[in-house]
C-alpha cells in the first residue's frame, strides 16, 4: 500500500488488481483496528497524518471526494463559483464543495470533512470537466451574461495558458450560444 499514491483517500475497489473485494475488505478492517488508517464513510477510507501543529489530520475532502468518484465512475465538474474563483474572476469562495456530474444530483457525505454536492449537469458540459473550457464555461455560466466585461475577460487572458486557450477554440460547440463570442475573444491573444 505505501507505493500506491492517492492522495490518501481509497476505496476497496483501488484494490481489485490485487484480490477479490471481500478480502481486501477483512484486510482493511484489520488495518482499521489497528489504526493504520482511517474509516471516513462506509467503503472509504484514509490514511492520517501527522501534522506538528494540529496532530493528526486525515486525507481532506478533496480526496476523498475523489475516491468516492473512481469507485463510483464519476466525472467531477467543479462547480461555478469554485471555477470563478480559481480563475480570479470573483472573490466568493464557496462554503460547500459543489461539483456537477452527469448521474443524479445528490448530497454526499464525506465523513469529518462535511459535505459535497453533485448537481446534474448535462453531457455536454461534464464532457469538458478534465479541460479549461469547463472551467471557464461555468464560470461565466455563474456569473452571467451581463456580468462579463473587458476586465474580466482580460483576467481570462492572463489566467490561461496558450494550451487552454486553444482548447477553448476546440470545444466551441459544447457550450452555450452567448458563451461563444467570450471564449473567442479570450483565445484571441
Amino acid at each position: 500500500m505505501a507505493k500506491r499514491r492517492w492522495g490518501g483517500a481509497f476505496t476497496p475497489s483501488d484494490f481489485a488488481d490485487i484480490g477479490d473485494l471481500r478480502s481486501v475488505g477483512m484486510v482493511l478492517t484489520r488495518l482499521v483496528k489497528a489504526g493504520m488508517i482511517r474509516r471516513v464513510r462506509r467503503g472509504v477510507y484514509e490514511i492520517p497524518r501527522p501534522h506538528p501543529i494540529l496532530g493528526t489530520i486525515g486525507a481532506g475532502p478533496d480526496a476523498v471526494l475523489a475516491a468516492i468518484a473512481r469507485r463510483d465512475g464519476l466525472t467531477l465538474l467543479p462547480s461555478g463559483a469554485e471555477s470563478a474563483n480559481s480563475l480570479g474572476l470573483s472573490t466568493q469562495v464557496p462554503a460547500r464543495s459543489s461539483y456537477g456530474v452527469s448521474s443524479r444530483s445528490r448530497v454526499v457525505s464525506l465523513g469529518g470533512s462535511g459535505s459535497a454536492r453533485l448537481q446534474r449537469r448535462s453531457s455536454k458540459m461534464v464532457a469538458l470537466a478534465r479541460r479549461a473550457s469547463g472551467r471557464v464555461a461555468e464560470a461565466l455560466r455563474s456569473l452571467g451574461k451581463k456580468q462579463i466585461n473587458p476586465d474580466k475577460i482580460r483576467q481570462l487572458q492572463r489566467a490561461l495558458s496558450v494550451e487552454a486557450k486553444r482548447e477553448l477554440l476546440e470545444d466551441l460547440r459544447y457550450v452555450p450560444a452567448w458563451m461563444r463570442p467570450v471564449f473567442l475573444e479570450v483565445a484571441k491573444k
